[in-house]
């Protein structure tokens, strides 16, 4: 009886030995242990050694099975967001081939911040983003959502920081989640139009079904646009009645908005209080060559040098004034007056680039471009002539770039826009096009002034090429109707005149047309003064050549 119970105790002893050394064949190591501090997105790397095959390792968070993995090395991300602040038991458990299995607990402490509040992890987040740390951004944002889950800061810093990380879809809802709250939310509303814009370039470069890729780039363009357009338009309500302390600023508000005439009704009864002033001198200048009102500039310019205060930037716009003219010995003068004065003055510098564009003189205006994009390589301003002298030299490719980095920069840049329809009517007349790519070609050419318009309703530009691009396409009555909105905007610009005269002349009106070429001559004396109406090509090679109202970078103050 003692010797069969010995033999019993025995044979248990020998299958626990054996259990135990099948359990201690199992080793689980984890990149983390007792104690450790985790926060954010955490991922456990574990690896396991065992004699026999292992079939998959669990991971565990309390006693809840969350994920489990059955390749080596087996990896488990925890979202400790979604988690308390403190102590938090992990397990992982490995299981082979043999039926064995081992488990290894840890227990780690989640520290989020939570505590810190809102403002510290808004630090924290814009930090990350000017850093272009995306992910660590949007970990900023999700804390402060979880902090305050109606935080419009945390929702802008997420679109942001998607943005940056090129998630669209995320970006766009964070920044319309804002909009739903505070539809004048300015911060949400240039987010929507760069998503928008992104968009819209993506199809364009890479649509292949032409029609849907047109209509997702007006869509997308015309919604980018009116973003940017309603949050200049609150930005300037927002700044109230300008006074004589802060006019400067105001006019410099409106000018960003392209409310030229808005900035030319403040600014011009202080320039008659004193016509010695360059700060209010130069904005007014340049809001009335914005806005087409060239005999305005003229006198306004004559006082301005009659007050012998004239400084760089306004030598620069005295430059650009006399080129229009015809006045080319003197237009060279005051360039060099300007350079003389400030050099290294953006404006003074963006105006070189205007000139030698006007004057066709591409290699000049290579050297200068190229030196703005080392400098000042994000400026709407300098992006526009880079795309402009891309396209004329043949790199089609870094034209349409600077075309993209000019609108993301400032969606409301109208003159790009009538670049880009330009451009794409060139496109279209080159020889052996197929029927289907000249349309396509045209077709965008119309986006493109479309968007110019929605961006600045009152664009002559715009509208003198829609003029001429509906003569080229055969659609005479709308190159009427659009050469009378062009000339009633721009009743000063030649190219409007020139549209028109274009217009008529197809309409078999022959009165009206010579009374328009005369009218655009007396615009542009040095171009056309002393020529009959044109034909559709004759008038887009003006509008293209010399058509272009001077686009440089505001003053400073």
């Amino acid at each position: 009886m003692k010797a069969g119970l010995l033999r019993l105790l025995s044979g248990l002893f020998l299958i626990g030995l054996l259990a135990s050394s099948a359990l201690a064949r199992i080793t689980i190591n984890v990149d983390a242990k007792d104690g450790d501090k985790i926060s954010g997105e955490r991922t456990f790397r574990v690896t396991v050694q065992s004699d026999n095959v292992v079939n998959k390792v669990e991971f565990y968070v309390g006693d809840n099975l969350r994920d489990e993995d059955d390749s080596t090395p087996y990896t488990f991300r925890l979202d400790t967001l979604a988690l308390d602040d403190g102590p938090l038991k992990v397990k992982f458990s490995a299981y082979t081939s043999e039926a064995e299995s081992a488990s290894k607990t840890i227990e780690v402490v989640v520290d989020n911040g939570m505590a810190k509040g809102v403002d510290f992890h808004l630090t924290q987040g814009n930090e990350a983003l000017t850093t272009s740390k995306w992910d660590d951004a949007i970990l900023a944002g999700r804390l402060i959502l979880k902090i305050d889950p109606n935080s419009v800061t945390g929702r802008i810093l997420l679109a942001r920081a998607n943005l940056g990380k090129g998630v669209y879809d995320a970006a766009q809802k964070f920044a319309e989640d804002v909009v739903a709250k505070e539809p004048n939310n300015l911060d949400a509303l240039e987010l929507l139009g760069a998503i928008n814009l992104l968009r819209a370039f993506a199809t364009y470069n890479r649509g292949s079904d032409r029609a849907e890729t047109l209509k997702q780039i007006a869509a997308a363009v015309k919604s980018a646009v009116d973003a940017r357009r309603r949050s200049l338009d609150a930005s300037l309500d927002k700044f109230g009645q300008p006074t004589s302390a802060n006019l400067l600023a105001y006019a410099d508000l409106a000018v960003k908005a392209q409310r030229y005439s808005l900035a030319i009704e403040r600014l011009a009864p202080e320039f008659r209080k004193d016509t010695r002033q360059p700060a209010i001198a130069n904005r007014l200048l340049y809001a009335q060559m914005r806005a087409g009102r060239l005999a305005d500039a003229y006198r306004t310019l004559d006082q301005y040098v009659k007050g012998n205060m004239v400084d760089g930037y306004g030598y620069a716009l005295k430059a650009i004034l006399l080129l229009q003219l015809g006045q080319t010995a003197e237009s060279g003068d005051a360039e060099r007056e300007a350079l003389l004065s400030d050099g290294e003055n953006l404006g003074v510098r963006t105006t070189q680039a205007f000139l030698a564009l006007k004057r066709n003189a591409t290699s000049t205006l290579g050297r200068l471009a190229s030196d703005l994009a080392k400098d000042e390589g994000q400026r709407t301003e300098v992006n526009y002539y880079l795309s402009a002298l891309s396209f004329m030299t043949g790199d089609l490719e870094r034209s349409g770039r600077a075309l993209e980095r000019a609108v993301l920069t400032e969606p409301v840049n109208y003159d790009m826009y009538v670049e880009a329809g330009n451009q794409r009517i060139f496109t279209s007349l080159r020889q052996g096009m197929s029927s289907e790519d000249l349309k396509y070609q045209r077709e965008l050419a119309r986006v493109f002034f479309e968007a110019a318009l929605v961006a600045r309703p009152e664009s002559f530009e715009a509208l003198s090429g829609l003029a001429i691009l509906d003569l080229i396409e055969g659609k005479t009555a709308d190159a009427l109707r659009m050469g009378k909105a062009a000339v009633a905007a721009g009743p000063e610009y030649a190219g409007a005149h020139y549209a028109l005269s274009a217009a008529y002349a197809k309409n078999g009106q022959a009165t009206e047309a010579n009374k328009s070429a005369i009218e655009a001559g007396k615009w542009d004396k040095a171009n056309l003064e002393g020529r009959g109406a044109p034909e559709a090509l004759e008038a887009w090679r003006y509008f293209y050549r010399f058509g272009r109202t001077p686009l440089i970078v505001v003053p400073k103050q």
